[in-house]
C-alpha cells in the first residue's frame, strides 16, 4: 500500500516540475544545513546548561526548527478556523438584520408590490395556444 502512494507520488513530483523543484532545493537546503551546523565550530546548541556541537548539536538545531515550523503552521491553521467562524457568525447577524429591516418595512412595501405585480401582470405576451 505504501509502495502505491510512492509510486503516485513520483508520478506527480515528475508531471509537476515546479513541485520536484521545489523538493529538491529544500533537501539540498536541508542537507546543507546540517552540513554547516556539524562542521563549523562556532555554532552549538545549549541543552541543559552544556554545549552540544557537531553532528548532535546538528540534530538538536534541526529538531528544535521542525518543533518551530509546526507549531507556527498549527498557530496558522487555529487563526484561520476562527477566522472562518466569526466570518460565519458576522454573515448570520447580517442576514437577519437584513431580514429584521425588511420584515419592518413590508407594510410599506405593500402598495409598491401591488403596482409592479399590475404592471408585471398586464404586460405579459399573450401566446397563441395551439389547436
Amino acid at each position: 500500500m505504501d509502495l502505491i502512494l510512492v509510486v503516485r507520488l513520483r508520478e506527480n513530483i515528475m508531471k509537476n516540475s515546479k513541485l520536484g523543484i521545489v523538493l529538491a532545493a529544500g533537501a539540498l537546503l536541508t542537507f546543507a544545513l546540517i552540513a554547516v551546523f556539524s562542521f563549523y565550530n562556532g555554532a552549538s546548541v545549549i541543552v541543559d546548561g552544556e554545549s552540544v556541537t557537531g553532528v548532535s548539536g546538528a540534530g538538536y538545531a534541526v529538531g528544535g526548527a521542525m518543533i518551530g515550523v509546526l507549531a507556527a503552521l498549527f498557530a496558522l491553521v487555529v487563526v484561520s478556523l476562527v477566522v472562518t467562524g466569526v466570518s460565519i457568525f458576522v454573515m448570520a447577524v447580517l442576514a437577519l438584520v437584513f431580514f429584521v429591516v425588511v420584515v419592518a418595512l413590508s407594510p410599506l412595501l405593500l402598495p409598491l408590490l401591488f403596482v409592479t405585480g399590475g404592471f408585471w401582470f398586464f404586460s405579459r405576451k399573450k401566446t397563441a395556444s395551439a389547436a
